[in-house]
């Protein structure tokens, strides 16, 4: 679809548009706004120039000139219109920002994803002139400087570059809102320079190999322990491990489990400074986008994984409480995945790792990659195909070959 610029582009050079009648009723507008909440004259002097008082409240009286009364009109909307020649980025950013803070108070949005733009705002932008020049003059050359010199200096990767970016798409939303702008210059801004290519690791360091899932397995059900069937329930399921700590027993339904919760780190901000808490449950998902939101099948493993889990905490609120009455946090999940890890003589790789090993499994098996990520509470197909990876030994890829080759 084409964006704005470029639609009255056409329009003007296929003859649709009139760059005179065009610009007459953009006065026109001008004057009648000006005209509604001017209330002092507007005279000429001698040398031509036009000249006029404004005032607003607890403000001193103060004089606007112009060469031309269309230039006056135009300076006198601006200034009714708090359209301000100054708004910088800079500017932009620090109500985005606060409005941001506000969020996380109110358990709107994570504060680490705050603290995340912070800090790519002082990463990235904070000593760049660009950030100082009226946001009115940006101009798209500058945007691709900008950027091009970001990807160089700083070496990123695309996906470091998207997210680096989220604070300009932000910004010149509200500059869009506050009508200071027509489109968005993002739109039109353009790379040149290469990303920085990373490269991918091996499958083996990216999931449970089934060598290792089958021996880790084998261990855990042994343990039995909540802990233990906490982990066997996340490869039934494959969840963020946030969410897999935030379950309570009537999120499980009809033979499903319903994913609507999740863990976030809990803190607050104390004198500008981030004071860490706890952490606590929140009613809503990573990024707190619909596609987070879902229902999950269980298989028949995951069904008797869960009457085990009940047999071993039957008036708990929560899935996994622990010995001493607390609900089960990702920390501590991951504390005891690191040590059944070692008792089990499995390497230890992260929770992620189950995630990506569940997503892997389902694709080997046949299941559709849309139905995956729908599981997975992806937004789109492309982020559900980086988790797959082939969970085989070596030595039955080797076995593949031979049989193949």
């Amino acid at each position: 679809m084409l964006d704005a610029l470029t639609i009255l582009q056409e329009a003007y050079e296929c003859g649709i548009l009139d760059a005179t009648e065009v610009a007459i009723k953009i006065n026109m507008t001008k004057e009648n706004f000006v005209k509604e909440r001017h209330p002092y004259s507007i005279s000429s002097r001698k040398d031509g120039r036009f000249i006029t008082t404004v005032r607003k409240e607890d403000e001193k009286r103060q004089q606007i000139a112009a060469p031309s009364y269309v230039e006056l009109i135009s300076k006198l909307y601006d200034y009714y219109n708090d359209r301000k020649s100054d708004y910088t980025i800079s500017d932009l950013y620090e109500l985005w920002v606060e409005k941001r803070k506000k969020q996380s108070v109110e358990g709107i949005i994570d504060v680490k994803t705050v603290k995340r733009d912070e800090q790519h705002w002082r990463k990235y932008y904070a000593d760049n002139k660009l950030v100082t020049i009226p946001i009115k003059k940006i101009t798209t050359r500058m945007l691709n400087d900008f950027l091009n010199d970001s990807i160089t200096t700083f070496k990123l990767s695309r996906k470091e570059f998207n997210n680096m970016k989220t604070i300009l798409h932000a910004v010149f939303q509200i500059a869009l809102d506050k009508e200071l702008l027509l489109v968005n210059p993002i739109l039109n801004a353009h790379t040149d320079i290469k990303f920085r290519s990373i490269q991918k690791k091996k499958d083996g360091s990216r999931l449970y190999l089934d060598k290792e899932k089958v021996a880790f397995e084998e261990s855990l059900y042994q343990k039995k322990t909540i802990e233990a069937y906490s982990i066997l329930l996340d490869f039934q399921i494959g969840t963020r491990v946030g969410e897999l700590v935030a379950l309570e027993k009537e999120d499980i339904l009809d033979d499903e489990v319903y994913i609507h919760k999740t863990e976030i780190v809990d803190e607050e901000i104390v004198d500008g400074a981030y004071v860490r808490k706890g952490y606590k449950v929140v009613e809503y998902v990573k990024h707190d986008i619909s596609s987070g939101y879902r229902t999950i099948p269980l298989s028949k493993k995951a069904i008797k994984i869960l009457e085990e889990i009940k047999k071993l905490s039957p008036d708990s609120k929560y899935l996994f409480t622990q010995s001493n009455g607390e609900r089960m946090t990702s920390r501590s999940f991951n504390y005891w995945l690191k040590k059944y890890c070692k008792e089990a003589g499995v390497p230890f790789k992260s929770s992620h790792c189950i995630r990506r090993t569940f997503a892997s499994r389902l694709y080997a098996e046949g299941m559709p990659l849309e139905e995956i990520r729908v599981y997975m509470g992806h937004e789109d197909t492309e982020t559900t195909k980086s988790y797959i990876y082939n969970f085989n030994e070596i030595e039955k890829n080797r076995a593949y070959m031979d049989k193949a080759l």
